[in-house]
């Protein structure tokens, strides 16, 4: 009886019966032996099958299928990000700081937590449910990062194996899924270009190509999408109610700004249920009107809670946060700039295949798929704004609105390839290319070619000197000097002794002395953390304690203007060093920029404090936690 039980089980069931054996398993090695150096990447290979397997399960639920013709497209793309993933890594010479360096170094965490033990790996991974970054995606990364040299580049390259994979199949369920609600007579075309349009789409990879794999987050995106798209809850259906709620959860934990997202979605959505339930009651069916809606209600209302309950270290950090003011640095312009960025980085190509498929959708009546993507849009973008402009990264939460307009212009393109068929082949060709060959920089604003940056001169001041610094950090020539630096800090500072850089750019600032072997790091506990964002750092204490002060000339000129911190804090150095410093060093950095050492002669006074204290009294009456109370404590502290 067993035997013919186990012979019904399809391949989907069997698969999540090995699963569960292998998870028994990892227990069975975390419980046996708690510091085994392959539990954290068998863990992170289960993890990934998992989530693989629960794709699957989405587009079964969604009532998706890909046949044979989807499975070799979606290879084919996989193939080629391969291709361009190693090529594109392997043609640059790039410094991960900041942002580019934050999840590799939470990986490094992650395998010394698991170094430790099962139990402290674990309670590194889900302890940081009130981070702005979480460690979940690092359960996901570690296999096959751990079979790599550990590099920056090589944690990019591992993107294209664990994260990759899961979401292609996705977005082909959603091409699939746009294509069965718009009725797409030629489908083969519709999804060669729903598919390689989409896929190809350069802010879709940019943060990856720079380490930061925030695109696992559209892994739940699409899912959602896919759930959600032509489901009207006339039925309670707990296993589609039980995904839609885990990739819900999952894409906040992937990264806090993915709720805007969430957000504009859902109000979205349920805008458009309470429509439809309004033109059902109109037509006479007011019974399944209000099943609709309680349906809907019960399912909101106990995934709000359940979602509170799981996630509430992180939503009470949400409600009590002040984030529109801590990062009112980065909101360089508000919603006339978001709305530029927005144009710019979707292209002409990919406004006009928008504005084909709102014709499209137009002359076959089929409002609701417009309407959806254009209010999450719009709800997302104002939510959004309130606290910052977006950088490339954080593009990625508007791409799940703005792919389900580019498929409704794929699909006007398939159903009139017959007109013109040659030229419209070879523009897609050519827009697959010029998407391809876009640079994948953390100046990167708008989508530009790199060959455009290397040989077309813009004469434009300001844009001369902004791609002159994309240039000189996208491929570095001074890897060599940062590393004599930073070797110079190693040699000089003793054990409990640091250094203080003023510099703080793109261009310049301590993480770049920090990461330049990653992933050694020998001068991590030696060189102090910069200096320059209000409301994010603390006015530097570590500046008075430190053995050696290093800045250069010319400073590096951020985008905020001559009051931004580092420079101003720059300024009142050069301006008083005589009194408690002397030269001790300078290196020629061979593109025009000096780097000089300076070592402290005198002890810090409290006069020397306030000097420095006093060139910050706007920050420190907005945020007097971060300046004059941390500068009050630390004299104090010091007898002084």
């Amino acid at each position: 009886m067993p035997s013919a039980a186990l012979r019904r089980l399809s391949p989907l069931q069997w698969a999540g019966l090995d699963l569960g054996l292998c998870a028994v398993a990892l227990l069975l090695l975390g419980v046996g032996v708690p510091a085994s150096p392959f539990f954290f990447p068998l863990l992170s290979l289960w993890a990934c099958l998992v989530l693989f397997m629960l794709a699957v399960c989405v587009l079964r639920t969604a009532g998706v299928e890909l046949v044979f013709f989807h499975w070799a497209v979606v290879f084919g793309i996989w193939a080629v990000a391969v291709v361009y993933f190693y090529w594109t890594l392997s043609s640059r010479s790039f410094i991960y700081v900041w942002d580019y360096a934050n999840y590799l170094l939470k990986q490094y965490d992650a395998e010394a937590a698991f170094a430790q033990s099962t139990g402290g790996g674990l309670r590194y991974l889900f302890g940081s449910m009130a981070d702005d970054y979480t460690n979940f995606i690092t359960l996901f990364t570690e296999f096959p990062f751990c079979l790599t040299d550990h590099t920056g580049d090589a944690y990019s390259f591992s993107q294209v194996f664990c994260i990759l994979p899961t979401l292609l199949v996705l977005l082909a369920g959603l091409v699939v899924k746009v294509g069965q609600l718009l009725n797409v007579k030629n489908r083969m075309y519709y999804f060669l270009f729903g598919m390689t349009l989409t896929a190809a789409y350069p802010f879709l990879r940019m943060s990856a190509v720079l380490a930061q794999p925030d695109w696992f987050g559209l892994i739940f995106a699409f899912a959602i999408l896919l759930l959600t798209l032509d489901f009207r809850f006339d039925t309670l259906e707990p296993a589609r109610f039980g995904l839609i709620f885990l990739a819900t959860a999952a894409i906040i934990l992937a990264r806090r700004w993915f709720l805007y997202f969430v957000v504009g979605y859902y109000f979205a959505y349920v805008l458009l249920l309470v429509a439809g339930c309004v033109r059902l009651a109109k037509g006479g069916a007011v019974s399944a009107a209000l099943r609709r809606g309680k349906n809907l209600v019960l399912f909101g209302l106990a995934s709000v809670a359940a979602m509170v309950i799981l996630l509430w270290p992180m939503v009470s950090h949400i409600l009590t946060y002040n984030y529109a003011g801590r990062y009112s640095y980065y909101n360089g312009g508000g919603l006339a700039l978001e709305a530029f960025y927005h144009l710019g980085r979707l292209g002409l190509f990919n406004l006009i295949l928008i504005a084909l498929g709102l014709v499209f959708a137009a002359k076959r009546k089929l409002p609701a798929l417009p309407c959806l993507a254009g209010c999450e849009l719009v709800v997302s973008l104002l939510l959004f704004t309130r606290v910052q402009n977006t950088g490339s990264h954080q593009f990625l939460l508007f791409l799940p609105g703005y792919f389900l307009l580019f498929l409704l212009g794929a699909a006007a393109l398939a159903e009139g390839i017959q007109r013109h068929r040659t030229l419209k082949l070879g523009c897609w060709a050519f827009v697959l290319m010029l998407s391809m060959s876009v640079r994948c920089s953390p100046l990167t604003t708008l989508a530009m070619p790199g060959f455009v940056i290397e040989h077309f001169p813009i004469q434009i001041p300001a844009t001369r000197y902004f791609i002159s610094l994309d240039k000189l950090i996208y491929d570095r020539k001074d890897i060599g000097q940062i590393q004599a630096i930073a070797d110079w800090i190693d040699a000089h500072c003793d054990a409990g002794e640091i250094s203080y850089m003023i510099p703080h750019d793109m261009l310049y600032n301590p993480d770049h002395f920090k990461n330049c072997r990653l992933p050694d790091a020998p001068i991590n506990d030696k060189l102090a953390f910069g200096f320059s964002v209000p409301g994010t750092h603390n006015f530097p204490m570590q500046f008075f304690e430190a053995k050696y002060v290093i800045t250069c000339d010319p400073f590096p000129q951020t985008y905020a203007g001559s009051g931004e911190m580092s420079i101003k804090l720059n300024e009142r150095f050069l301006a008083a060093k005589d009194n408690a410093f002397t030269f001790e060093q300078s290196f020629d950095m061979g593109n025009g920029t000096t780097f000089t050492i300076w070592r402290r002669t005198a002890a810090p006074t409290r006069a020397e404090v306030e000097y420095y204290l006093s060139a910050f009294a706007a920050e420190d009456a907005q945020y007097p936690e971060m300046f004059s109370q941390v500068a009050e404590a630390w004299l104090t502290a010091h007898g002084l």
